[in-house]
């Protein structure tokens, strides 16, 4: 299944989704058709990113990223195509000298609406918290298929912008 129809699909699934506002600790998802072991496998691809992330792991949290050119990430003003000029962007904004701290990534909301047996809609709200306490967040949605090597994002459309403190 190619990309575009995989971004067409999620599209329709979230106009039907529902939302279910994730609890203070650790946020767990709300999931229709699959099985549970399918959004337990997403879940934990996403809750190794989000450790990855906080340990200021660009390598690490690329992992859950779908390994290709045909990649896509969408963010406030920039599309970013395939998995290599990914890593390339997160280690000019995060490890070059004089870069931005990655802050302490948290998941404040996720949702997962199946689109077949291989394929998942998953979104939900964010936030980035920086060692000097300023903020930023926003949505995400995630196109993610399952491999063989286990569930990827192969589509990413993240917006951000400043929080209060």
């Amino acid at each position: 299944m190619n990309i575009v129809r995989l971004a067409a699909l999620a599209a329709f699934a979230f106009t039907s989704a529902v939302v279910i506002p994730a609890s203070p600790a650790a946020p767990r998802a709300h999931h229709r058709q699959n099985g549970a072991n399918d959004s337990g496998a997403i879940q934990a691809v996403l809750d190794a990113q989000i450790a990855a992330w906080n340990r200021g792991d660009v390598e690490g949290f690329m992992d859950g990223y779908w390994n290709s050119p045909e990649f896509i990430y969408v963010g406030n003003k920039q599309v970013t195509r395939g998995w290599q000029s990914m890593l390339d962007r997160y280690r000019q904004l995060f490890k070059s000298p004089g870069a931005g701290p990655m802050g302490t990534l948290q998941i404040d909301e996720i949702q997962i609406s199946f689109l077949g047996k291989d394929a998942a809609l998953v979104w939900g709200t964010y936030r980035v918290v920086n060692p000097d306490g300023k903020r930023r967040g926003g949505l995400y949605t995630l196109v993610m298929r399952r491999f063989p090597e286990g569930w990827r994002t192969v589509y990413d459309r993240t917006s951000s912008e400043q929080l209060p403190n």
